[in-house]
Order: C-alpha cells, then structure tokens, then sequence
C-alpha cells in the first residue's frame, strides 16, 4: 500500500520536473524560426560569443536538419567549435560534412579547418608557459595538421587558404624536428648515447631543411664523442662546418 502510495506520488513530481527541463531548454534556445535562429547565432559569432553562438546553431541543426541554413550551419558550426576549443566536436563535424558534401565548393576551407584544428589540439599552453621538457610531448595531432594541409595544397593549389597551409607547414616541420631533438637531447643527458645519435641522424635525413640542423649536428657529435667513434665525430663535424657556410 504504502509503496503504490510513494509510486502513484511521485509521478506527479516526475512531470513537473520534466517539464521544468522542457521550459529552461526553451529559455536557452527559444522556439523560432531557423532564420531568426540563424540571425541570432550571427550576431552572436559578430560578438565573439561562441558558446552562445553554439547553442543557436546546434538547435537549428538538430530542429532543422534539411532546411535552407543546414549547409551554412554545418560550417558555422565547424568554425564555432574550433574557436570555442571543442576540438573533438570540431573534427567531428569536420569529418561528417567531407562524408556528406564531397564535390562542395568549400572543401578547401573544411581542410583548411581540420588543419587549424588538429595543430590547436597539439597546443598545450602550460607546457610553454612553464618551458616544461617537451620530449615526451604526443606529436601525432601536428602530425595530422601536416598532412591536412598538404592534401588542401594537392588537391587545391589555388585556393586562398593554400600560402597560409604552405607557412604552417613549415612552422610543423621545425617543431618535429624540434621535439626529435628534444627527445636525442633527453636520451643523451640519460647516457643513452647511441639512441640520441639515432635521433640526430633522423634529423639528418628528414629534417634537414629545417632550424634545428646545427644543433643536431653538434649533438650526434657529442654522441660519437661519448660512444668513442673519433672518426665520425671528426665527420659530423666537418658537416657542420660545410653547413655553416
């Protein structure tokens, strides 16, 4: 008796507690039509508000997923997560619209994105504002921003985002080479002299266009030196010097 009484009572409090919910979601993102929704979402992004933004373009994604402002929206989105910092959210979305719209126009920009978006989920601020060791730092996120951007600059050589997609690539060839530098600096205050020079050497031989050469150069000699291999240390360091000139 008493637990049909405690059954039967609380689902009134059940529905009054759903339909809160239903009243406060209405509240964030009111009932309207996809274009005022999307002029909403608009002024929002003018403002830089991009969690409020999110909310407007999420809701008429979700309520209106064939309508006019779905293509337009689907890239607003990409674009608000990417500044607002969900960067999952963003390759999702990213990968879902090249699924979905292969042959668009915008491909390139959708690329361009998932590069900005794979070289930000590398970022970690703490890491360089505390000048941390950074050897042991998960590059594979840089990795992907390379290869998003040369596809961009493959498969669209004369879009507009292509000079800027050339530029980061430069700039993530220098920090590879600088995080294998890192890790043969790591392995050679460890003693491990033969796993640095391996490192340097890979330097060497895929990253010889770029900042780090001389100081890998004077690394692996360091490391003939200490492996006692007078002959390549005295090698490496003639490379250097033809490199200096």
């Amino acid at each position: 008796m008493i637990g049909n009484l405690l059954k039967y009572g609380m689902l009134p409090l059940t529905v009054l507690w759903l339909s809160a919910c239903s009243s406060v979601n209405k509240d964030v993102v009111p009932d309207k039509e996809p274009e005022e929704l999307y002029m909403l979402a608009y002024e929002s992004l003018a403002e830089e508000n991009y969690g409020k933004a999110k909310e407007y373009l999420e809701a008429i994604d979700s309520r209106y997923p064939f309508g006019p402002y779905a293509h337009q929206v689907q890239m607003d989105l990409i674009y608000t997560y990417y500044k607002d910092r969900e960067d999952d959210l963003a390759i999702a979305e990213i990968d879902k619209f090249l699924r979905l719209n292969p042959q668009d126009p915008n491909i390139d920009y959708v690329l361009y994105m998932r590069g900005l978006t794979n070289m930000q989920k590398a970022t970690n601020r703490m890491l360089n504002l505390l000048f941390i060791d950074t050897y042991d730092r998960d590059v594979s996120h840089l990795e992907q921003a390379f290869s998003d951007f040369r596809l961009l600059i493959a498969k669209y050589p004369e879009s507009m985002y292509a000079a800027d997609s050339y530029a980061r690539m430069v700039y993530i060839r220098n920090a590879l080479a600088r995080h294998e530098y890192d890790v043969a600096d790591f392995y050679y205050r460890k003693g491990a002299y033969l796993s640095s020079a391996r490192r340097c050497q890979n330097i060497l031989t895929s990253f010889r266009d770029t900042d780090i050469l001389e100081d890998a150069l004077t690394l692996l000699e360091k490391d003939y030196t200490a492996l006692k291999l007078p002959e390549l240390a005295d090698r490496t360091r003639q490379l250097k010097k033809m490199n200096l000139r």
